[in-house]
């Protein structure tokens, strides 16, 4: 009877340790194309792009309208003047190109800060929600190929979406 208690008590920390661990995957392009923080951020860069091209297509049609009256003008002014205002026209058009790429510059910099800061949470998230939720390995499905194939139980995708986004309202 010893005996048989002891085998059966053996067996069972044996199989106990031989529990496969708890994993899961989560597909990182819908949690980046559907999490809440990111559809704001491009809606946010949407909005400093449109205001930004409002404000640079006026400055650009009212340098085009100054182009225009000076050429209509250029017969009465004399070849100093025409010079003058060739080359202020010039250096203005060099100012309206400078503005741009610097806008340019400006947003690709702010993309690039705001996306980092949301990866960044993500994966802070993933990682405090594989804790608390004891996941021994949560792996990112991606078109790199990390993981090919995940049986479907074990798609964290739309629970950590979910959970995600309600953290994200709540700030």
């Amino acid at each position: 009877m010893k005996k048989t208690l002891l085998l059966v008590t053996i067996l069972v920390l044996i199989t106990s340790c031989q529990q496969k661990p708890k994993t899961g995957f989560v597909d990182t392009e819908k949690i980046f194309k559907e999490y809440q923080g990111s559809k704001d951020l491009e809606k946010e860069l949407k909005e400093k792009q449109e205001k930004f091209s409002k404000k640079y297509d006026s400055l650009v049609q009212q340098w085009r309208q100054e182009v225009m009256n000076f050429q209509s003008k250029a017969k009465k002014l004399s070849p100093k003047q025409l010079q003058q205002k060739d080359r202020e026209l010039y250096q203005k058009q060099q100012i309206l190109q400078q503005m741009q790429q610097q806008e340019s510059s400006k947003l690709t910099a702010d993309i690039q800060a705001k996306n980092d800061s949301i990866v960044k949470k993500v994966y802070k998230f993933v990682d405090d929600y594989g804790k608390k939720n004891q996941y021994e390995y949560i792996f990112g499905k991606n078109t790199t190929g990390s993981v090919l194939y995940g049986k479907n139980e074990n798609d964290l995708t739309d629970k950590i979406l979910d959970a995600l986004n309600k953290d994200y309202t709540k700030k």
